[in-house]
């Protein structure tokens, strides 16, 4: 009976095994995105960043497609504070979207203008898709929409939501608006308002709120062409344009040989279809660097005949990117690139605006016993350095044309150091332990400063920074901005980049040229505290060798005190001078150079000191290593005139103490 029950359930379990089936469902993109919305960064305590992240970005490149001088007003405030939900509005005087695209621009995945071989902020199109997708799975607030396109000029309305299920767009109400109604003052702008749902706890709040300031802070670095206003609960804050120099507009360029695969040669022959063009038509007119003979030749090169494009099979194709990853072609264009530069960059850093929060005192009701409350209050304050410098270097990453820059802001109202990551204009706030620029700075030695470590704890060390790093004790801001593409992001998010091919060695090389370029400036800096020092050092003791000196001869202490002190603050700067730039520079001394070193005034404790020209000459030729024969009679004669000063003047105050004639001693 046991035997016969157990082969019943065996049977049973084997039955119910049988009839199981795996089940293939097609999933649509809104649908894929919502469900794994990390992926493009939209967790639950970063959806109020991202969302401002993408609306900023997406503005800036409408502006900047037409070479549009920017001006962009963003709104984050509290709706209902009861149920998290929040309204953020974003509106730009760029090229608008036409109406007949607004609805698949905004909800519908994977449906972009960005599908480009062409350097632009966004990478994957989905930003905007994403903030209407959250407002529809969270909210039963429409998201809201205004479009005035450069092609059509009138102004229309939308209120949409995504069928997340279909991945389309549900389109609420459309209308024409003029007058009282329009939003949108320009020839063409775009304007969005959307609701979101975000829950975050009062730390998640504070720093969530940080994150969203410095962004904006640091995207009007290098936008400084840009008007940005801000507002939210605690106040408006505008970013005022500082230059109206933009940089030219980026275009799209052709794909590299070198970088091609199957799915890119299929997708060139496909815009050859109709034409009946021969494959190596194709290559030539689809890749650049690829001139109609280099093309002939590769066909050659893999055995299959010249024949028109649509008639070649998936092997023959494939042994044609065989033999394209093999062949050498020249390097990829860069004028393609759209950088900061120069000047833009150091117009940036020169007059750096960032968003601070004050408490603002709320008096208490009258007729009520409550305290004074404190609520916090946005304001924007200006940095302004004393130094600043720029590099940059072009290379090669993963057949890609890829442009570093790099600039640095030191001193002046600088706190204390602080990276600064961009890529193609974006600023990178998270995951910064992780990127390359961080790799760069821990690697890159502070001595190309002309400093050690020893003198930098020294002389910069304070209570506030904590760091082994000695760079990091410095009044210093890097700026590392990589522009490509294709920018090499190690995630989806896109806040860190990764260390691809020469990447690395390239921010070196624009690293160690801006720690040159500083140094002289840090290193008179260090002359100056290490003067002062031993200043005071001199002014300490002063008085304890006066009372020594008074104790065996009848002296007036106060006179003798003061001449000490002259005497004290005279030796230092003349050592400051003989240690002036002159003697830093390298070119050749001449008499042009004298004069220009002449005409250099130093400032010590209020008064100007002229350096000498004879001392000069003599300091940098022996840097030079042209000076090396013992003394000369000048320079004897020189020390003998400084020893016989010093003795006219004790003389001088023993003369005024002695008694006058007449007087019993």
């Amino acid at each position: 009976m046991k035997q016969k029950a157990t082969i019943e359930v065996a049977a049973a379990q084997a039955k119910t095994t049988t009839k199981e089936r795996v089940r293939y469902d097609k999933k649509a993109e809104s649908e894929f995105f919502v469900d794994n919305s990390a992926l493009a960064g939209f967790t639950t305590e970063r959806i109020l960043y991202m969302a401002v992240r993408e609306l900023i970005e997406n503005s800036l490149d409408s502006c900047e497609i037409e070479h549009i001088l920017p001006w962009l007003s963003l709104s984050l405030k509290m709706l209902d504070s009861a149920n998290d939900l929040w309204t953020i509005t974003c509106e730009d005087n760029g090229i608008g979207v036409p109406s007949d695209k607004v609805p698949v621009a905004v909800c519908s995945f994977l449906t972009s203008g960005k599908y480009v071989e062409k350097q632009q902020r966004g990478l994957f199109g989905v930003g905007l898709k994403m903030i209407a997708a959250f407002s529809t799975k969270d909210t039963i607030h429409p998201l809201k929409v205004w479009s005035k396109s450069l092609d059509e000029g009138s102004e229309q309305y939308f209120e949409l939501r995504t069928d997340i299920s279909t991945n389309k767009p549900i389109v609420l109400a459309k209308k024409a608006v003029n007058g009282e109604e329009s939003r949108i003052a320009g020839d063409s702008g775009f304007r969005v308002e959307a609701v979101l749902h975000a829950k975050l706890s009062p730390i998640t709040r504070n720093n969530i709120k940080s994150k969203i300031n410095e962004y904006i802070s640091q995207t009007s670095v290098v936008n400084p062409y840009a008007i940005i206003e801000y507002e939210t609960d605690e106040g408006k804050v505008t970013f005022d344009r500082r230059t109206e120099v933009m940089p030219q507009p980026a275009k799209e360029v052709l794909p590299h040989p070198a970088d091609m695969d199957l799915q890119t040669l299929k997708k060139a022959i496909m815009n050859y279809m109709n034409n009946k063009t021969t494959l190596q038509g194709v290559l030539s007119a689809s890749f650049q660097k690829m001139s109609s003979e280099k093309a002939k030749d590769i066909i050659s090169n893999a055995g299959v005949e010249n024949k028109p494009a649509d008639k070649y099979s998936e092997n023959e194709l494939i042994e044609i990117v065989k033999i394209c990853k093999h062949t050498p072609f020249q390097q990829a264009n860069t004028d393609h690139l759209s950088p900061i530069g120069e000047e833009i960059l150091t117009t940036g850093m020169t007059s750096e605006y960032t968003i601070v929060t004050t408490k603002e005192i709320v008096p208490a009701a009258e007729g009520t016993t409550a305290p004074e409350a404190h609520r916090p209050q946005i304001a924007v304050k200006i940095l302004k350095p004393s130094l600043t410098a720029y590099a940059s270097r072009t290379c090669v990453i993963n057949n890609r044309p890829t442009i570093v820059e790099c600039g640095i802001a030191y001193g002046g109202d600088i706190p204390s150091f602080k990276l600064y990551r961009f890529a193609n204009k974006i600023p990178l706030l998270y995951d910064e332990g992780s990127d390359v620029a961080r790799e760069v700075v821990s690697e890159v030695e502070i001595n190309k400063m002309g400093i050690t470590k020893k003198e930098a704890k020294e002389q910069f060390a304070n209570g506030v920074v904590r760091s082994d790093r000695a760079v990091e004790l410095l009044p210093l801001h890097v700026f590392f901005h990589i522009c490509s593409t294709k920018i090499p992001y190690k995630t989806a998010g896109k806040e860190s980049i990764a260390s691809e091919g020469e990447l690395k060695k390239y921010m070196k090389y624009c690293l160690s040229e801006l720690y040159r370029k500083v140094s002289a400036q840090i290193r008179k800096e260090l002359r100056m505290k290490d003067a002062a020092s031993r200043l005071n050092l001199y002014k300490y003791y002063i008085p304890l060798v006066v009372s020594a000196i008074s104790e065996s001869i009848k002296v007036d202490s106060a006179k003798l005190e003061q001449a000490f002190t002259d005497l004290a603050e005279r030796h230092v700067k003349v050592e400051q001078l003989a240690n002036a730039p002159a003697a830093e520079k390298e070119d050749k001394i001449t008499s042009k150079r004298l004069e220009e070193e002449v005409e250099e005034a130093v400032e010590i404790d209020g008064e100007v000191i002229k350096p000498d020209r004879e001392q000069i000459a003599i300091n940098a030729a022996r840097k030079k290593g042209k000076l090396s024969k013992p003394k000369g009679k000048k320079e004897k004669m020189s020390e003998m005139m400084q020893k016989d000063e010093k003795q006219a003047t004790l003389d001088k105050v023993a003369e005024e103490d002695k008694p006058s004639k007449g007087m019993k001693k």
